[in-house]
This record gives C-alpha cells, structure tokens and sequence, in this order.
C-alpha cells in the first residue's frame, strides 16, 4: 500500500488484568474502535482478524468478543462512533439559522468537511473496495446514510411549519439532498482532489439554491 494511503498503527499501552470496571467500559470500547478502524485501513477489512485487533489493542481476545461478538459488530461500531461524531442534528450552526436555506447550507458545509477528512476519507475507500465481497460494510454505510436523511428530514419539517410552506414529502427530499451531496464528495475523495473551504462553500451555495428551487413540488 502505498506510504500516503497508509495510516499509523498507535501502540496501546497494555490494560490491566482483570475484569474492566464499568467506568472503564467507554474508554476500552473507543480503543478498540480505534485500533480497528487504524487495522483495517491500513491491513483491509476482508485481511484483518479479530484476533489480530485483539493483539494490537493489547486485550484479551475475550475481553475484544465480550464487547464485539463478530467483526462485522466492531465495524458497525466504527460507522456508529463516526455518525454520534458528525451528526449532531445542527447544533454545530449555533443559534438556529432562521431559513430552511441558511440551514441547509450550513449543514452541507459541515457535513463536506467531515467526510473529506482522511480518516474518513480512508474509511470509504475501504468500503467502496471490498463491500462487493463484505456486504456488512455496505450495510454499515447504507445505516449512516439513512441517518443524514432523517436528519435533513427533521429541518425539512421542522422549516416547513416555521415557514408556513406546505412539505408534502419530506423524507424524498431529503434523500434528493443527501444524493447531491455524495455526489459531490464522490468526485472530489475519486479525483483525490483536496476541496478548501472556500470551494466547499461556493459549491453549497449553489446547490442549496437549486434544491430549493424546486420546493414548491415538494
């Protein structure tokens, strides 16, 4: 693989013995999360074992299958950790924007940004690559899709109350808008092009503008 694609193995300091106290338990889930997601980037999903997650986190692989009982468990963890991570239904715009528009727009900034940071970056290209031989890592991505669309869904709603502007299905809309986004970050993680803030911007204005065009069919 080559040295750019590559992401860096941490080494975990080694957990006590022992049952892990329930404080413990968040701090051992993000570890093996971590080490999991730096595995399988840099090794693939298909070539990487429980086991070997286990031996680099530095656990037993008792304690690893307690918390995950398959592989496929620990990468829905993965996607999970990265939608709490990203997906915070807006909060991250302040005070409510007061237009539908203002907030769509926001949203797609920041979602852009998130996605086309490496780790996430990596974490794609690994699904694209091998969810034809591992439909689970499909299906991990299909869940985080569908949780951007209930949260479009949610503004759209909500905007269509506040605004007095009848939505008749909004749950169709928002599947239009998160499909304009993937489709934009599609070309740019494919090109390896790196979008700067400005770019992402310009480009979520005018297609905030589009999609809103046709709100009146909505």
């Amino acid at each position: 693989m080559p040295e750019n694609t590559r992401a860096a193995i941490e080494i975990e300091p080694r957990r006590a013995r022992g049952r892990p106290k329930a404080e413990d338990l968040a701090e051992l889930e993000d570890r093996l999360i971590r080490v999991a997601r730096q595995k399988f980037v840099v090794n693939g999903y298909g070539a990487t074992s429980m086991n070997e997650v286990a031996k680099a986190a530095r656990i037993s692989k008792g304690t690893l299958w307690a918390r995950f009982p398959s592989k496929a468990d620990l990468f829905r963890a993965i996607i999970d950790q990265q939608i709490q991570q990203t997906g915070d239904g807006g909060r991250h715009l302040g005070p409510r924007p007061k237009t539908l528009e203002a907030m769509l727009r926001g949203f797609a900034e920041r979602a852009l940004q998130d996605s086309l940071s490496v780790e996430i970056v990596q974490l794609n290209r690994l699904i694209y690559s091998e969810a034809g031989r591992f439909p689970e890592l499909g299906e991990a991505a299909w869940a985080r899709s569908r949780a951007g669309v209930q949260q479009v869904t949610d503004f759209i709603q909500d905007y269509a109350a506040k605004e007095g502007i009848t939505c008749r299905d909004p749950e169709a809309a928002a599947e239009m808008f998160t499909t304009l986004l993937r489709g934009f970050y599609g070309d740019v993680m494919l090109k390896g092009h790196v979008a700067t803030a400005a770019e992402i911007k310009a480009w979520t204005r005018r297609m905030v503008k589009v999609f809103l065009a046709g709100r009146p069919g909505w």
